[in-house]
C-alpha cells in the first residue's frame, strides 16, 4: 500500500492519522464520561476531595487531540486527496466536503474549549485530599465555556453520524480501512 493518496484510494499515512483521531477520541470520550473513576484512579482514593484529578488527564488526551489535529490538516493541505468514490452523488460529495471542514474545526474547537474551561475559567478543582488547583487566569465565565464544550460534543455527534452513516450507505467505508 502506498505512503502517499492517490488515484487507487487513501495512502498508509493519511489512513493511520484518521484511525489514530478516532482511537484519540474514543479514548477523550470515555475519559470524559467516566471522570470519577478515573479521579479515582489518578488520586488513588475515591474522596470527594479528589474529585477533579482527572479533569488533568482529560486535559492532556485534549492536547494529545490538538496536536493529532494540526498535523492532520497539514497534511491533509499537502497532500492531494484520491479520486471520489464513484458511488458518491454530487450532492453526496458536497455533504462530505462539508461534514470534513465542520469535523475539523470540531476537532479544534472542543478541545480548545475544555482546555479554556480548565486554565481560563478560574474555577478551582478539587485534585487531592487538602490541595486545590487554582486555574492561572480568570478570564472567561466557566458555565458560558462548560455550555460551548458540551455544544461541541453534540455537534460532534450529530456530524459523526451523518459522516459515517454516509459512507455505510453509500458502501464506501472500505476506502478509509
Amino acid at each position: 500500500m502506498p505512503a502517499l493518496n492517490g488515484p487507487t484510494g487513501y495512502g498508509v499515512v493519511t489512513k493511520t492519522l484518521h484511525w489514530l483521531t478516532v482511537l484519540a477520541l474514543i479514548v477523550q470520550f470515555t475519559v470524559g464520561y467516566g471522570m470519577e473513576t478515573v479521579s479515582e484512579w489518578v488520586s488513588g482514593t475515591d474522596d470527594s476531595d479528589a474529585d477533579e484529578a482527572g479533569v488533568f488527564v482529560h486535559g492532556a488526551i485534549g492536547g494529545g487531540i490538538l496536536v493529532l489535529a494540526s498535523v492532520r490538516l497539514i497534511w491533509r493541505l499537502a497532500t492531494p486527496l484520491p479520486p471520489w468514490s464513484e458511488r458518491l452523488t454530487t450532492t453526496d460529495r458536497r455533504i462530505e466536503s462539508l461534514l470534513e471542514k465542520v469535523l475539523y474545526v470540531l476537532l479544534f474547537a472542543i478541545p480548545l474549549s475544555g482546555l479554556a474551561l480548565l486554565y481560563l475559567s478560574g474555577e478551582e478543582r478539587d485534585v487531592a485530599e487538602d490541595v486545590e488547583w487554582q486555574p492561572p487566569y480568570e478570564l472567561l465565565d466557566g458555565d458560558l465555556l462548560l455550555a460551548a464544550h458540551v455544544a461541541g460534543h453534540l455537534c460532534f455527534y450529530a456530524v459523526l453520524l451523518l459522516h459515517v452513516g454516509l459512507a455505510v450507505r453509500r458502501r464506501t467505508l472500505t476506502r478509509i480501512l
